[in-house]
């Protein structure tokens, strides 16, 4: 018989005897054990494994102390080969155990089931480096072991930092400045057992990573974009009307050649996207060009100095890149243009 039911028969059995029979108030016995049913703790933890179990956490009562479970998938009273009654846990969170003894006094105990005794992460530092004045993720760190339930704290609001509460992995999001500055980025599981990461954040002066190269070379449609500390509103993208307007790319009477966007009318400017760099520069030679950028209805002209870069010119595609390091405002400034023949 399972320890829970022969409970439940035994509950059954003393309710038959005690509460179900009718006396006079005179008759009414009412008998107090001699000793409380008490625990060592209000809770009580067990590791998940049969070779972690638990002997009932009773501190006093009335001896012959049993249990059983009310979560048995999260944790079972099980008998031990010496015959008492253990606590066993079988996966992480959180079980209910009703104890009992000899005076049938019955109290409940809170379980808290665990993997682990110790946090590990993936990293106990991290360096963090980033474009000048741009934001980066990284989901490189991760909880290696832990009980789950997963929260994430950073102690500065320079880096943003989450966490996948069931897999563990960390996703860290910082802007770097032209000096370098730490976070402690603390993980705390349902056990509350926590572990830091120390993260040095750091900028590159490389306008474009490797990898914010290889995201523009593999665009299969056109896109421009545009970034700088000079515009009202730092962030800019713009490309809407695509059909309203013409490319341009041409060399001019000065050597220099334009490459982007333009739309507007025999009459009127409307507005547009050029970048104008030397007629002879190569594939992947830096030099110095502008960005010229017009807002719609031809509003706010920006001529943008910086380095340029033509990274794809072929028959399937013309990429050109703009990029400015603006150390008074800490930023980069950058921009592209994509035009996919």
């Amino acid at each position: 018989m399972k320890i829970r039911y022969y409970f439940m028969s035994m509950m059954v059995a003393t309710f038959a005897m005690t509460g179900f029979t009718s006396c006079d108030d005179d008759d009414t016995i009412i008998e107090t054990p001699d000793t409380e049913l008490t625990f060592d703790a209000e809770t009580a933890k067990v590791k998940i494994g049969a070779e972690n179990r638990i002997a009932l956490p009773v501190a006093t009562g009335a001896g012959d102390y049993r249990g059983y479970s009310l979560n048995p998938d999260v944790a079972e009273v099980v008998t031990g080969e010496d015959g008492q009654f253990y606590i066993e846990g079988y996966k992480n969170g959180v079980a209910k155990v009703v104890v009992s003894d000899a005076a049938n006094q019955y109290k409940q105990l809170i379980v808290s089931v665990y993997t682990t005794d110790e946090m590990t992460l993936s990293h106990s530092d991290y360096n963090f480096v980033t474009p000048m004045g741009l934001s980066s993720t990284s989901n490189e760190c991760s909880v290696v072991l832990g009980n789950g339930e997963y929260t994430v704290e950073s102690d500065n609001a320079k880096v943003e930092a989450s966490i996948n509460p069931e897999t563990g992995v960390i996703s860290l999001t910082a802007t770097s400045g032209k000096d370098e500055y730490t976070a402690n980025i603390t993980v705390t599981d349902c056990s509350n057992l926590s572990a830091t990461i120390k993260v040095t954040v750091s900028a590159t002066f490389d306008a474009f990573t490797d990898a914010d190269i290889q995201n523009l070379l593999a665009k299969t449609s056109n896109n421009v974009y545009i970034k700088s500390s000079q515009f009202a509103q730092n962030e800019h993208y713009y490309f809407h009307y695509e059909s309203w307007g013409s490319w341009k790319d041409e060399a001019g009477s000065d050597n220099l050649h334009t490459f982007g966007w333009w739309y507007g009318s025999s009459w009127s400017d409307y507005g547009g996207h050029y970048i104008i760099y030397p007629e002879d520069a190569a594939i992947n030679e830096e030099v110095n060009g502008t960005y010229r950028f017009k807002y719609f209805y031809g509003y706010d002209l920006y001529n943008l100095e910086g380095k340029v870069k033509v990274i794809k010119d072929d028959a399937t595609a013309k990429i050109v890149i703009w990029w400015d390091v603006d150390m008074d405002n800490e930023v980069i400034n950058r921009g592209w243009i994509v035009k996919i023949k």
